[in-house]
């Protein structure tokens, strides 16, 4: 099936579980000096169960002050468990018999797990001395670029 041809059905798409792996927030003092800039840093994650239609997509989001004489972390970590109604149509397999999903399969995965996870972010740190963190919206495909546990 070609990528173009490939229709992703949300109907078919379930998020059946989201694991908190960890989370860390720094809360050692308030963080107010406006000449303090963040670095983010994210990664993914993805495993599959073929028999039972099943599709993990985790995340590592963690952010780090700079200019500061302390830096201070905030780290997440979440599994986002889906079932995948139509999953057989989600993927080739290669010459290795591997399979290999689509990219617009793994991008709306990416899209629905980092929009939840910015909820969630928003939820843990809008009491915290790091003030409410809103995540900004983002192409999805980008998600896809990095991956926990790789440099």
């Amino acid at each position: 099936m070609s990528e173009n041809k490939l229709h992703i059905d949300p109907n078919q798409i379930h998020l059946n579980y989201i694991e908190e792996v960890s989370v860390t927030i720094d809360n050692t003092e308030p963080i107010k000096d406006s000449k303090v800039t963040l670095s983010t840093n994210i990664a993914h994650i993805s495993a599959h169960n073929l028999d039972k239609n099943q599709f993990l997509f985790g995340l590592h989001l963690v952010f780090n002050t700079n200019n500061l004489d302390v830096i201070h972390e905030c780290n997440f970590r979440y599994n986002f468990h889906f079932i995948i109604d139509n999953l057989k149509e989600m993927y080739e397999i290669d010459k290795d018999k591997e399979p290999v999903f689509k990219e617009i399969f793994a991008a709306t995965l990416a899209g629905i797990s980092y929009s939840t996870l910015r909820g969630i972010v928003f939820e843990k740190t809008k009491d915290s001395n790091w003030g409410t963190i809103i995540l900004p919206v983002v192409n999805p495909a980008i998600l896809l670029e990095s991956w926990i546990g790789k440099d």
